[in-house]
């Protein structure tokens, strides 16, 4: 009886935090090392990740972010329970206090996850290849899958 064929996918996250981390994950793939790429839509340097993606062909997903930076989505003009009195995402474990507390309304989370999808259309002209969370959000109890997942 035949084996059943495996596939070993290793994929770097918080690509587009940085050029330097871009910079060696494209290296990483380039190597065989690193199999797929997923995209912080919201990071500094996400827009010249996209285009070493699209010039290198890295496969890549959307890395949902509700924990760090500013969002991509209607939250960025106003209040939310998704950020702080400043703008910013409340953090790893403000974000999980928060849900833990019933404190985050679950249709701003689902706008902006919806915002970064678009967003990440928009940097790459295709949807992503898989989606999953920055600093493991997407594992929190609480939520609702999204319509577009």
């Amino acid at each position: 009886m035949a084996r059943p064929r495996v596939r070993l996918v290793v994929t770097a996250d918080d690509f587009g935090y940085c050029p330097r981390r871009d910079e060696g994950i494209v290296e990483a793939f380039l190597a065989g090392t690193v199999t797929s790429v997923s995209l912080l839509v919201n990071g500094a340097a996400a827009q010249s990740a996209a285009e070493l993606a699209r010039r290198h062909s890295i496969p890549t997903g959307l890395h949902a972010n509700l924990s760090e930076g500013r969002p991509v989505g209607p939250a960025r003009h106003g209040a939310s329970t998704l950020l702080s009195p400043e703008g910013f995402f409340l953090g790893k474990m403000g974000f999980r206090e928060a849900v833990a507390a019933g404190g985050v309304a679950l249709p701003q989370v689902r706008e902006e996850l919806e915002a970064q999808l678009n967003c990440f259309q928009e940097l790459l002209g295709r949807a992503p290849t898989h989606v999953d969370g920055h600093q493991h959000v997407h594992v929190l109890p609480g939520g609702q899958t999204p319509s577009w997942a």
